[in-house]
């Protein structure tokens, strides 16, 4: 699964001030910071000084290479190598050519799901190889093994490649793109396109959240409409359960958000019960579909339920703990809480969830989530160009210095979805995921399942009230969740399920 963020939105609290690189001595490398590169140096030194003109171009490239040197949460791990070697690769796709590594090359000969069918190219370096694919070739869509996609970047970084090469290769395939009657596009074009595409292969071999974007190529709707983006309903019986589905933490305008618009729905809500005599007992905040995330909009938005000092904690590649500030805005609401969560549930979502259980006891059913506990800082290449790329710069941690990344949050009650796809998507099926710092997840769930199927005589499936209430509109997950918070709110003291 891979989650796209809108390119515009800067996913941290903090600012981060880009790094200037002074131009070099006599040498390219800047030996105090070996990752560093000074983009004035190469573009002196440059044999293909028209790689620096343009839209976007290698200075671009080399400024992207050296804001993920600075920023990225792993930086210590970082295999320049291997990422420019990515960049060749991606950029040779322009003109229908493979780059591979001979050492990958011959170790994966016979395996046509890896190496394509074509000629090979000549080349004057024995390191690798090119492969001119046949018109009639056409690589499965299906993505490789895991193990294979490691074994590629690990024989892209024994390749002894840096800017220099990316200068030549890129120089080759242009010459081959503009020399192609079936390009359409103009010269300007055409490097453009094969830039972007280096950028991104070099940002594919780092972690699946860094890379770059082209507006053009996001489908979403940049407006953002939060009423888009929330619902609620009540949820009848003893007690009543206000439900309120969310599925994104962003913000775009600071008078209506997320988290105000969920404040105007509970005190509407608190409100309308008031006046008929009657109470909320608990909400239901809905998960499943949160992907998007704000760091400052998630603040908000605990504010709403607790006071603490510590609503989660973002690490950065130093290991050191920053807090988000509060306000100390007065609590809204102080009841129970239940949260409903699955694979879909990603970054701000998993925050939320995992935050509000160990702050205010709440109650967390449906499947594990996706996994994602990095956050990212996005900017634009150059000045309104439409592109723009993200970079992994921090991971999340709860207040128990519980970490989410890779592991995801595990419900208290566990409620799998009958029709969900036979595999779910996770973090850690991507090939380069970022491994979490601790060993394992320290957090076990008590034994509530097992208090509230007794209670409840659980011995099939069941639809419960809320699917008769709605015949048209069946949700399994979250009859069964509804059927299950109930329960807990009813027998929770008798029970002593907290």
């Amino acid at each position: 699964m891979k989650i796209l963020f809108p390119f515009f939105v800067i996913l941290s609290l903090f600012s981060f001030s880009l790094f200037s690189c002074r131009p070099g001595q006599t040498k390219t490398r800047n030996h105090s910071n070996p990752k560093i590169d000074s983009i004035e140096t190469y573009k002196k030194e440059s044999k293909y000084p028209y790689l620096y003109t343009g839209k976007i171009n290698l200075e671009h490239f080399i400024k992207l290479k050296n804001d993920i040197a600075i920023l990225h949460l792993t930086n210590d791990k970082l295999k320049t190598n291997a990422f420019i070697a990515g960049a060749i690769r991606k950029a040779y796709e322009f003109v229908s050519i493979d780059f591979t590594p001979k050492s990958f090359y011959e170790l994966n000969l016979k395996n046509h799901d890896i190496i394509p069918q074509g000629t090979i190219l000549p080349t004057e370096d024995q390191t690798y190889v090119l492969i001119k694919k046949n018109p009639s070739y056409k690589m499965e869509t299906k993505e490789w093994d895991i193990k294979k996609r490691i074994e590629l970047n690990q024989h892209f970084a024994s390749l002894n490649i840096d800017i220099h090469d990316l200068e030549t290769h890129l120089d080759k395939i242009h010459s081959i793109a503009k020399n192609d009657p079936n390009q359409m596009q103009n010269q300007n074009e055409i490097l453009e396109k094969i830039i972007f595409l280096a950028m991104l292969g070099y940002t594919e071999e780092i972690d699946p959240h860094t890379r770059v974007y082209d507006a053009k190529e996001i489908k979403t709707d940049t407006s953002f409409n939060v009423l888009n983006n929330i619902s609620h309903r009540i949820i009848t019986g003893y007690p009543d359960i206000l439900y309120i589905k969310i599925k994104n933490f962003l913000q775009f305008n600071d008078n209506f958000t997320i988290a105000s618009a969920t404040k105007k729905i509970i005190e509407h809500e608190l409100a309308e019960k008031k006046n008929n005599q009657n109470t909320i007992g608990a909400l239901l905040i809905d998960l499943r579909e949160s992907e998007q995330s704000n760091l400052i909009e998630l603040r908000k938005f605990l504010s709403l339920f607790t006071s603490t000092q510590n609503l989660f904690s973002i690490r950065n590649r130093y290991e050191t703990n920053i807090y988000p500030s509060l306000k100390g805005d007065t609590i809204l609401w102080d009841g129970p809480i239940g949260i409903l969560v699955g694979p879909k549930t990603t970054a701000g979502g998993e925050l939320v969830a995992g935050s509000l259980r160990e702050n205010k006891k709440a109650i967390i059913l449906g499947s594990r989530t996706f996994g994602q506990g990095t956050f990212q800082l996005f900017y634009e290449v150059g000045k309104k160009t439409g592109y723009f790329y993200a970079i992994t710069n921090s991971k999340m941690v709860l207040p128990s210095g519980e970490e989410i990344q890779g592991f995801g949050i595990l419900p208290d009650i566990i409620i799998e979805d009958p029709n969900k796809e036979l595999s779910s998507p996770h973090e850690t099926k991507f090939w380069n995921w970022i491994k979490p710092t601790n060993a394992k997840n320290p957090y076990i769930p008590k034994n509530i399942q097992t208090k509230l199927e007794e209670k409840m005589g659980l011995n099939q499936t069941n639809k419960g009230l809320f699917a008769e209430e709605n015949p048209t509109d069946l949700d399994p997950v979250l009859t069964q969740s509804i059927e299950y918070y109930k329960t807990y709110l009813s027998t929770n003291n008798e029970l002593n399920l907290k």
